[in-house]
């Protein structure tokens, strides 16, 4: 029988038949020998689905009916149930943590965890602990009689302490170690073998056992000194919301809690919390002036906090610090004080300026919330999403700016408690994390600088989370330009902003057909563009003159397309015979024509970017470099930079394309390489003055696309 028809058939039934505990560890000692060939086989991970998503619980484990295992019905998320079980077998690890597990009855079942991260116990639960599992969905597994429970959210999974009373009677074993003192012998032990999370479980178990001893002056040192160790530990992890507040915990009053002091710093350093950390790093500094690690770190905060004041940056000396296997997480601050969030009136809210800016300026510099160093395309949404369920369940601390992006229409579904900690834990939703992921995530190159080489691969593009970038509302010709280095985005003002103004980005490079590009938006984001462009197109440019132009822009790409271009490198024209030009140049006058004047006048006219540029490579590769000039200023104007003169013969100013252009001019690396031709033209006529000015205004718009200022040539490596 299919594998569908049994869950159809089965749905909200129990099993006529499970595998035996027998059965189910021989099949399981199989998966495990595999494992054991290919211990270093890189981890997948399991993405939602989510039109299979299904809420996390928020209930304590101690507010749900505990039920045995034989109980858990097909298909079914068993709401205000519980089970508790022993794990009887060693974890097969694949996507997630797999284990025969044993409840008080003696049934035994498969359950299955995902979504743990490397820094917890449960990514691979050791045989012979304890878990509890909130509202379980026990599914069809796809082989005969073989089911499991599937335990996707992190939060719906608690390991449980050996001496936790929820554990029943028949499966109580008592605690494997006795005192404090062996389980913080027990969590050294771990340590020293770098079991990172198993040293964290000890450390816990020591702590509790030293809250069931009696309170003397040995006890209390003794639970000082593990605070101390778990929070070095937890430092190790990431897990920073528990390194400081265990690093406070183990405070004595003495002149030794300079280290407490030192570890809170730097726990705070983790989650960005540059302030925090100096006044951490300074109570330090006051207990002992002479420790160089805590003097270094203090130095390290403060340049932060200098880079959070001024946005100044070395721009330079943090793209020669990159590398792509060990350096793509830059040690910098995130500038934004010139920005802020508000409610927007165009989607939700958005991005607005606090003071005048002007073209050129940098708006805002930001640290990336969460970026896994994956540049291969096809992992690279997997590994942001493993990441940020991962963060959100270390650092708690995230949530109160995470989980406040917009997830898509999965927030229908929430309950308004994911963040919330539950049963000691953060509720982590992973549809609403993965709703997160998908319609507020960059992609990005290593470094935008080195992507706009002909050279580089157009493929190589990470995934990450800039949560104050998020905010940022869509326009198709946005007053903003992002840039990446590493993991630092940066926003530059294309055009200048008044104070009180929002910032717009672009999500995606735009198609130049209206109603094609509003299609890509409607699907990605659920909206459609109302931009000035986009509303004037729509309510001013008749039905009947959309269609005609989408004939002509289809006519005339498929003539330039004959003698295609690289539009990255403006290359591949070469000599083109005068009648292939004559055609070309007939058919861009003929979609021109089709541009309503009333409409097109203030607005850019994206369908003729192409053919113009086309039009300008096959006149510099006759030589002919009065068209060339004539074609590159249309390229201009087409870009929206309405400042930009019709006529090769007359004298302008290039930078005044980013200052007297109005609302709707488009910048691009297209207009950098614009501008450069245009500087290749005059200087070929003989106007040396006009192609310096372009060369100028070229170099200004290449620091807006690259975040910095740049050397022009590297547009040709």
């Amino acid at each position: 029988m299919a594998a569908a028809t049994i869950k159809d058939d089965l749905a909200g039934q129990v099993p006529p038949r499970r595998l035996t505990k027998t059965e189910l560890l021989k099949t399981h000692k199989t998966h495990i020998k595999k494992q054991d060939l290919a211990p270093d086989a890189p981890r997948p991970v399991k993405q939602p689905i989510m039109s299979d998503a299904y809420p996390a619980s928020t209930k304590l484990i101690r507010d749900v009916e505990i039920i045995p295992l034989s109980e858990l019905r097909v298909e079914t998320h068993h709401r205000g149930k519980g089970i508790v079980v022993k794990v009887i077998s060693p974890p097969y690890i694949g996507a997630g943590s797999v284990s025969i597990v044993e409840d008080e009855f003696g049934n035994a079942d498969k359950l299955a965890i995902y979504n743990q991260g490397d820094s917890s116990i449960l990514s691979g639960v050791p045989e012979g602990c304890f878990v509890a599992v909130k509202e379980p969905y026990y599914m069809h597994n796809g082989g005969e009689n073989d089911y499991m429970i599937c335990v996707d959210h992190p939060s719906d999974v608690i390991l449980l302490r050996f001496t936790d009373p929820i554990i029943p009677e028949a499966l109580r074993l008592g605690p494997l170690l006795k005192s404090a003192e062996e389980w913080r012998s027990a969590g050294d032990k771990a340590f020293l073998e770098r079991d990172y999370p198993t040293a964290v479980f000890c450390y816990t178990e020591a702590l509790e056992a030293c809250n069931d001893e009696a309170q003397n002056e040995t006890t209390i040192k003794l639970q000082r000194a593990i605070y101390t160790k778990r929070s070095g530990t937890n430092l190790l992890l990431g897990r920073y919301d528990a390194a400081k507040a265990d690093a406070l915990a183990s405070r004595t009053g003495a002149s030794s809690d300079w280290k407490a002091y030192y570890n809170a710093g730097r726990a705070s350093y983790g989650l960005c919390e540059y302030t925090t950390s100096r006044e951490y790093l300074e109570m330090a500094l006051k207990l002992n002036p002479a420790a160089a690690a805590v003097r270094k770190e203090h130095e390290r905060c403060l340049a932060r906090l200098r880079e959070e004041e001024t946005g100044e940056y070395d721009f330079p000396a943090m793209h020669a610090a990159l590398n792509p296997q060990t350096a793509v997480h830059l040690d910098n601050g995130s500038f934004l004080r010139n920005t802020t969030i508000r409610e927007s009136k165009h989607h939700g809210r958005g991005l607005f300026a606090t003071r005048n800016l002007q073209a050129g300026d940098l708006v805002f510099c930001e640290k990336a919330t969460l970026m896994p160093n994956q540049y291969e395309p096809s992992r690279a949404s997997a590994a942001l999403y493993a990441m940020m369920v991962r963060q959100l369940c270390d650092n708690p601390s995230l949530a109160g700016s995470v989980l406040k992006l917009y997830p898509g229409p999965y927030e229908e579904q929430l309950t308004g408690a994911e963040g919330t900690i539950v049963d000691g834990v953060p509720v982590v939703d992973v549809f609403m994390v993965e709703g997160i992921r998908n319609k507020n995530c960059f992609s990005l190159p290593l470094a935008t600088v080195d992507n706009t080489k002909p050279s580089s691969p157009d493929d190589r593009m990470a995934k990450g989370l800039w949560v104050h970038a998020s905010h940022m509302n869509h326009c198709c010709v946005p007053n903003t330009m992002r840039a990446f280095l590493g993991d630092m985005l940066i926003s530059r003002a294309t055009r200048d902003i008044k104070a009180g103004e929002e910032i717009f980005q672009q999500y995606v490079p735009i198609k130049a057909l209206a109603d094609l590009r509003n299609t890509g938006f409607k699907q990605g984001w659920g909206f459609e563009c109302n931009c000035f462009l986009c509303a004037r197109e729509r309510t001013l440019s008749s039905t009947g003159m959309l269609e005609r132009r989408k004939e002509a822009l289809a006519a005339v790409e498929k003539a330039c397309n004959k003698r295609p271009i690289n539009m990255k490198t403006g290359d591949g024209v070469g000599i083109v015979p005068d009648a292939a030009i004559r055609t070309v140049d007939r058919l861009a006058k003929q979609l021109e024509d089709l541009h309503e004047s009333e409409v097109y006048d203030v607005l850019p006219r994206l369908t003729l970017i192409y053919p113009c540029n086309w039009l300008v490579e096959a006149h510099r590769g006759r030589k002919n470099h009065a068209k060339a000039v004539k074609y590159g200023l249309k390229v201009l104007r087409n870009f929206g930079f309405l400042s930009v003169p019709d006529s090769e013969s007359v004298e302008w100013e290039p930078r005044d394309i980013y200052t007297k252009s109005g609302e709707a001019s488009l910048m691009t690396v297209h207009v950098v390489a614009g501008l450069r031709k245009l500087a290749e033209g005059y200087a070929a006529l003989g106007r040396k003055e006009m192609a310096e000015r372009c060369v100028e205004a070229a170099r200004f718009g290449y620091m807006i696309v690259t975040g910095f200022e740049n050397d022009l040539e590297i547009l040709d490596q």
